[in-house]
């Protein structure tokens, strides 16, 4: 599963903006396929704790190594001078449109290192200090 589907549902997943719905979805995709490796049915009610332990696994891990990617990537970003830092850190100067504002790269790779954006960007230069945010993603444990 990791090696063919896995690959391919991962392709660029680092520059993806996350919402809670995407996040549910991905979730469910993941529960889905270790039900079908499982040959568990729908009709069968079987929880989803219950196809976790029968896989071996204490939680999901997709949505877990999509953040990690994502955060990853954006300490490389920030380190290497390229047209792709530029463009993230532009700004256009324009009047903000009606509604609510739409969800950003930026402030998801924010709201997933649970960090304020300027540490956020000071860390990232910092690839040992970095490396330590990506470590410790899951874990629930902040990093010093």
């Amino acid at each position: 599963m990791k090696c063919f589907v896995w690959s391919l549902f991962l392709y660029a997943s680092e520059t993806w903006t996350l919402n809670k719905n995407t996040e549910k979805r991905i979730e469910a995709m993941e529960m889905w396929i270790f039900r079908r490796m499982q040959k568990i049915s729908w009709k069968e009610k079987v929880t989803n704790k219950k196809v976790l332990e029968s896989v071996g696994l204490q939680r999901p891990e997709l949505l877990l190594t999509i953040q990690r990617r994502k955060i990853k990537y954006y300490g490389h970003l920030r380190r290497h001078d390229s047209i792709q830092k530029r463009i993230l850190e532009g700004k256009i100067d324009r009047r903000r449109g009606r509604g609510r504002r739409r969800q950003t790269w930026l402030g998801n790779t924010q709201e997933t290192s649970q960090m304020k954006m300027c540490e956020v960007c000071e860390t990232a230069l910092d690839r040992r200090r970095w490396r330590t945010v990506t470590a410790h993603l899951g874990s629930g444990m902040t990093p010093s």
